[in-house]
């Protein structure tokens, strides 16, 4: 049995990175980037204008001007115009609109205290500045310059960015093939019926939820069986077919628990196998032989989904190639809760202090118990000392 800390870091250690692929701007939110998106282009392109009202020289206001001359109108998406060269010229500029040349300040349309057919007297409190409400062709970005790097999750800004640069295909982290496996004879779908010593299968449901929150949606979800001549050929099918198996079920050391001599005889490597954490002491890590990741979880409810947040999310972070994130510490004022050499993954709720108090839930098959709770905050073995502690929401 290994402790927390050193199974995630094995597990991580081991995770391999996806390929990568080029994909549509349109399909990539929620994707990892994996090259680089360059500006095409100085950004701004030209002086932007940033509020509706008039362009015109400053030295003219300075001069004593309040009532100026309109040689024209410039919208946005017009080409830029150039002010006239007469004293007390302007040119009508609209948000967005390229700064008219030779036109270095803007009076907003707001200052305006008379307008006749070409001209336009302004408000003596008016006070405009050189340069106010305008932005400047290339202060945001150079041409050519870097703007996005690979590890990067793309989300609304980054798609805006890309689109600003031309980036209509993108280059991508392959979304990982998941399959999510429920054991148990036990389990009835869940549109039966059930026994009364029966349950609806529900594990491999509310993983696959959690999954697909966190942008990896299983591609198959689904149950078997505790009778191994039975579940060998749909797990070696299975493990065939999808970069990862998260299974729950079936991972002690009971008589009917099959997955961890089934893996053996797949070919699978150990990688930790028992972990010094609660819920989840059964917990297990292989490889496969075609550099596959299965991940086995307790069967209990709260085991498995705790298990799934604390490790599977994590990896697939890493497989995706994203950075690995710097957990989110919160404080609890009752240090009573931690455990004599094993972690505690605790459910918890968030006050509106910022702290957290334990939830009120059962043990770890009380997956309702878990409506209670935000999330859980992993408590290291008691006499570690901590002022705050990691906290992991609820996908």
């Amino acid at each position: 049995m290994v402790s927390f800390p050193e199974a995630l870091e094995l597990l991580l250690k081991n995770t391999p990175l996806m390929g990568a692929e080029t994909c549509r701007l349109h399909d990539a939110a929620g994707r990892v980037l994996r090259g680089n998106v360059s500006a095409d282009r100085e950004f701004p392109a030209f002086d932007r204008v940033m509020m509706d009202g008039y362009a015109l020289r400053l030295t003219d206001w300075q001069a004593g001007k309040r009532s100026f001359c309109v040689t024209g109108s410039s919208p946005a998406g017009s080409p830029v115009m150039t002010l006239a060269g007469e004293k007390g010229s302007c040119v009508e500029v609209m948000t967005g609109a390229p700064c008219p040349m030779g036109a270095d300040c803007i009076v907003p349309v707001e200052e305006v205290t008379g307008n006749d057919s070409n001209c336009v007297k302004f408000s003596n409190t008016a006070a405009p500045v050189a340069g106010r409400f305008i932005h400047r062709a290339g202060s945001d970005a150079a041409g050519g310059q870097i703007l996005l790097v690979p590890g990067i999750l793309l989300g609304s800004r980054e798609i805006g960015v890309a689109a600003s640069c031309g980036a209509a295909w993108l280059e991508v982290s392959r979304v990982p093939k998941i399959a999510v496996i429920a054991t148990g004879d036990e389990l009835v779908p869940i549109h039966e019926i059930p026994a009364p010593h029966q349950i609806r299968q529900s594990n491999a449901h509310s993983l696959a939820a959690a999954l697909k929150r966190a942008g990896y949606p299983p591609q198959y979800v689904g149950s078997l069986n505790d009778e191994v001549s039975a579940a060998r050929p749909v797990m070696e099918d299975l493990l065939n077919s999808h970069d990862w198996l998260i299974l729950t079920g079936a991972v002690s050391a009971g008589s009917r628990d099959f997955v961890p001599s089934l893996l053996g005889d797949l070919g699978c490597r150990k990688i930790f196998h028992g972990v010094a954490h609660r819920p989840g002491k059964p917990a297990g890590c292989w490889s496969g032989p075609g550099g596959q990741m299965i991940l086995a979880l307790p069967g209990n409810p709260v085991s498995a989904l705790t298990g799934l947040h604390a490790f599977a999310i994590p990896a697939l972070g890493a497989a995706s190639g994203l950075p690995r994130p710097a957990p989110r510490r919160v404080v609890m004022d009752d240090r009573t809760m931690q455990l004599p050499d094993f972690t505690r993954h605790l459910p918890v709720n968030l006050r509106s202090d910022g702290r957290a108090e334990p939830a009120a839930t059962g043990n770890s098959g009380d997956f309702i118990g878990l409506l209670k709770s935000d999330g859980f905050v992993t408590l290291p073995p008691r006499g570690l000392p901590d002022v705050a502690f990691p906290f992991t929401p609820w996908l």
